[in-house]
């Protein structure tokens, strides 16, 4: 299956891009664990032509040699099925959704294995006062600067990150926008 974006969402902000990139002529694909949305996005997403594969994950991922470029992923449900686009997306949220997940000692992005920033001394994650900001809501993927996500300081040619799963409340969805149109 071929598509020119696939985007790996959860996030809030998925189906609003994914609608963005297929009203600019691109053939989206939108892939989300969750099975139903409460803003009903989703859903008009597919209404205006988008594929959407909904309770479903991505199982596997297959990288180019060097590693600096994803050429294809697959799901559960579409098992030995390879998903390729020229762009993919990960706008998958953080900890509530899955999008990031940690052990007492560090935090990861599950699907590429993407750079995450976090403390590393996991005494600091919380504040003790529940009403205090809390330094995890900082915690996420780094972008570089064109919006890509990076994997072991370097940048992954076409792996796009926005959205929740951003560290320090980047809101680059305009600039990635611009980028993939």
């Amino acid at each position: 299956m071929r598509a020119d974006v696939i985007i790996i969402g959860g996030g809030q902000q998925d189906a609003a891009l994914a609608t963005r990139l297929l009203e600019a002529g691109k053939k989206v694909l939108l892939i989300f664990e969750g099975r139903k949305s409460e803003d009903r996005s989703r859903e008009e997403f597919r209404a205006k032509g988008g594929s959407l594969l909904a309770g479903d994950k991505v199982c596997r991922v297959d990288w180019a040699e060097d590693g600096s470029r994803v050429e294809a992923i697959y799901t559960e449900g579409l098992e030995d099925t390879a998903l390729r686009a020229e762009a993919y997306v990960l706008c998958s949220g953080r900890f509530f959704i899955r999008g990031l997940l940690s052990e007492e000692d560090r935090v990861w992005e599950p699907v590429f294995g993407v750079d995450v920033k976090y403390l590393k001394d996991s005494s600091r994650w919380c504040d003790p006062d529940f009403f205090a900001p809390q330094p995890f809501d900082s915690f996420g993927v780094i972008p570089s600067e064109d919006c890509k996500a990076l994997k072991d300081g370097k940048e992954v040619e076409n792996l796009y990150v926005t959205g929740d799963i951003l560290c320090d409340g980047i809101d680059n969805t305009e600039e990635l926008c611009k980028r993939i149109i």
